[in-house]
């Protein structure tokens, strides 16, 4: 009995060890399947926040080299419209001197010195080469940059070439053409050449850590080759540029930027290395930017630290299973707090450039309506406290005039799930300083269940604004220049002709008439020939003064025409009315009492007028330009009439006017008309 009973117990005893590995085992997957899920939780976190610091990267870096392009073709149209340098380049190609030529020189030493512009040429219009800071230049310019000189001079404007290579210059540069006119006749351009080296290329050298495989480049596609436009430091110093052949190496980043891939995505580089790249559009022109760093040399260090623990646990087993537990504990703590220091130098570092470009960052949460702003963001609307801000009070900091329009465009690209780009007016929080921000924000919903949000950068640009303002005030004020007549500073006959254009369609809508005064002082050149030139300028100039001083209405237009010739306009003026301008024009030249001893019908000087008056409701179906191609003919005709009925009056136009002016056109001139010329 004792015997079975004992033999019971080492058969129950034996099961129970033989139970033992299979729970251990059991214990050990269960453990081993919960670390992995841990692992591979951690790992796509890992991978998330960094595709998230590749892409915030890119973007300063693309945010750079735009600002970069930018502030090249601003400085290129302020050149444009700079009329004091291109009157002294005018100067210079009518009456050369050194006095001349140094004032050019200087200016072109200012770009090349200040504005770090490595070579700034004068070139003619047929593309040679005049001048540089140094003195005189030789040569022309390469076929891109002649090119380029036709464009800028046949649209006004400055003409970018794109980087390039070229035997003239041992370096990659950028180049554009500022064409440089007096008045409305062209003179020629000034070529800047930018060193892409000392301005371009340092904008992607920029990053937050110290990777040894990360590296952004300039790519552009030409043909059927993506090419690499700036240096990539990991081709062991190969000079030449890279170029891809598009479809042969669809891995590559490159290829694939060039073939439309925008974003994150993983692929292999030219050495055949596997890499997580991110690829953007540069704004307004043909450039890609690629930023990428080896997939090894981001993930090996959380990948190596995982599979420690991992082994940890298998080497100990189930006697060690509490301690591999604590170390993994201890493992994971310590891997998260590398990782926070890591995100604090980022963060820091971000906040650092958000700082220095004047941008921030925030979000929206459409769900609670509330904004969470980064510190820089915060500071452009003067907010504090924890960056977290509710979309009334948001609401409230949106200028008065502008509320309506950016709520409409908000909504707009929330409705439509479009990228957002405005500019608009804020009244910054605490001290109510009225502020310009642009803002950049991009709408994502990972599903329907899940709330909308809105990611963005927000960009104080007061400044640029005030820039911009500055540019358009002087751009106004040359344009008034070319539309005024330099010595009786009234209008000239392009203003002349705008302004009859523009009266004749507002005529034609309120059904009123349109009156236009052609007026000549008599015997004008025997008044040059009398008295000299300096007087008969200043006899122009108090005449127009005093044809002025009678024009009180809105609307009414003294122009010179040309000569001794003025023009006036009246707007809604009938032919009594328009007769009745005249006679007081008349009344305030005779007023004067200029003398005038070489004028055969009276001591002083006069005028003779020609008056014509035209109604659009009695001329349907006349054209703009006809009409007043129309109307120039009747006073033109009406002057003509004055004239040779002894000068010194007024004639309305008739068809007398015209049988005459027909007559005169086809008769030899007479020796009062001789004498007039």
């Amino acid at each position: 009995m004792q015997t079975s009973a004992t033999l019971l117990r080492q058969h129950a005893h034996s099961r129970v060890w033989w139970l033992l590995p299979l729970v251990v085992a059991l214990l050990l997957a269960g453990l081993g399947w919960g670390v992995q899920l841990i692992y591979q939780e951690r790992e796509q976190r890992y991978r998330h926040q960094i595709e998230g610091g590749l892409q915030a990267v890119n973007q300063l870096q693309l945010r750079g080299v735009a600002d970069w392009r930018a502030r090249r073709m601003a400085e290129a149209e302020a050149l444009t419209q700079d009329g004091l340098f291109a009157q002294a380049v005018a100067r210079w190609r009518a009456a050369p001197s050194s006095a001349q030529e140094g004032s050019v020189r200087e200016r072109l030493r200012i770009l090349a010195e200040q504005v770090r512009y490595t070579r700034a040429y004068l070139v003619d219009m047929q593309g040679r080469l005049l001048l540089d800071a140094d003195g005189a230049a030789t040569g022309h310019l390469p076929a891109p940059e002649q090119q380029a000189l036709q464009q800028a001079l046949a649209q006004a404007q400055p003409a970018v070439v794109e980087l390039r290579r070229d035997p003239a210059f041992a370096f990659a540069f950028y180049g554009l053409l500022a064409p440089l006119f007096d008045g409305a006749q062209p003179l020629g351009a000034v070529w800047l050449v930018v060193d892409a080296r000392t301005t371009l290329y340092p904008l992607l050298e920029t990053w937050p850590n110290h990777s040894h495989t990360a590296e952004s480049v300039l790519v552009q596609r030409l043909g059927d080759a993506a090419v690499a436009l700036s240096p990539l430091r990991l081709r062991d110093g190969e000079q030449t540029p890279l170029q891809l052949p598009l479809g042969e190496q669809r891995r590559d980043p490159l290829v694939q930027a060039a073939e439309g891939v925008r974003g994150a995505f993983y692929g292999s580089d030219y050495r055949g290395q596997e890499v997580l790249a991110v690829a953007s559009a540069v704004p307004d022109s043909p450039w890609l930017l690629v930023s990428k760093v080896d997939v090894a040399d981001a993930f090996t260090d959380a990948q190596r630290r995982e599979w420690l623990s991992l082994s940890l646990f298998g080497s100990f087993g189930l006697l060690m299973l509490g301690c591999a537990a604590m170390l993994w504990q201890w493992l994971a703590w310590r891997r998260e707090r590398a990782l926070k220091r890591e995100l604090e130098r980022n963060l820091r570092w971000l906040d650092n450039a958000q700082k220095a470009a004047a941008v921030g960052y925030f979000t929206y949460d459409a769900r609670d309506e509330t904004f969470v702003m980064s510190r820089m963001a915060g500071t452009i609307f003067g907010l504090s406290g924890d960056g977290s801000v509710t979309l009334r009070r948001w609401m409230g900091l949106l200028h008065p005039d502008e509320s309506v329009q950016v709520l409409q465009i908000h909504a707009r690209a929330m409705t439509e799930r479009i990228p957002l780009r405005i500019q608009y007016r804020i009244r910054r929080c605490g001290d109510g300083q009225e502020r310009w921000v642009e803002v950049w924000g991009e709408y994502s919903q990972e599903s329907a269940a899940e709330p909308l949000r809105v990611t963005g950068t927000v960009q104080d640009i007061t400044e640029r604004k005030h820039t911009e303002e500055q540019l358009a005030r002087y751009r106004a004020a040359l344009e008034a220049q070319v539309r005024l007549d330099p010595l009786t500073q009234v209008a000239n006959r392009l203003a002349l002709h705008e302004a009859m254009a523009h009266e004749w369609s507002r005529a034609g809508r309120d059904g009123t008439a349109l009156a236009l005064v052609m007026l000549d002082v008599d015997f004008f050149k025997a008044y040059n020939d009398r008295y000299g030139h300096v007087a008969g300028d200043q006899c122009l100039q108090r005449v127009a003064q005093a044809l002025s001083a009678i024009l009180g209405r809105a609307g009414d237009l003294l122009a010179r025409y040309g000569g001794e010739e003025f023009a006036v306009l009246l707007p809604g003026a009938d032919a009594p009315a328009a007769m009745a301008v005249a006679l007081r024009l008349q009344d305030q030249v005779h007023a004067l009492a200029l003398e005038h001893r070489g004028s055969s019908c009276s001591d002083i000087v006069t005028l003779s007028m020609g008056v014509a008056s035209l109604c659009p409701l009695r001329q349907p179906g006349l054209a703009g330009q006809e009409a007043t191609q129309m109307l120039f003919q009747q006073a033109d005709a009406a002057l003509y009439t004055a004239k040779q009925t002894g000068r010194n009056r007024i004639v309305l136009f008739g068809a007398d006017c015209m049988t005459a002016l027909h007559a005169a056109e086809s008769a030899p001139p007479t020796s009062m008309e001789l004498h007039d010329i």
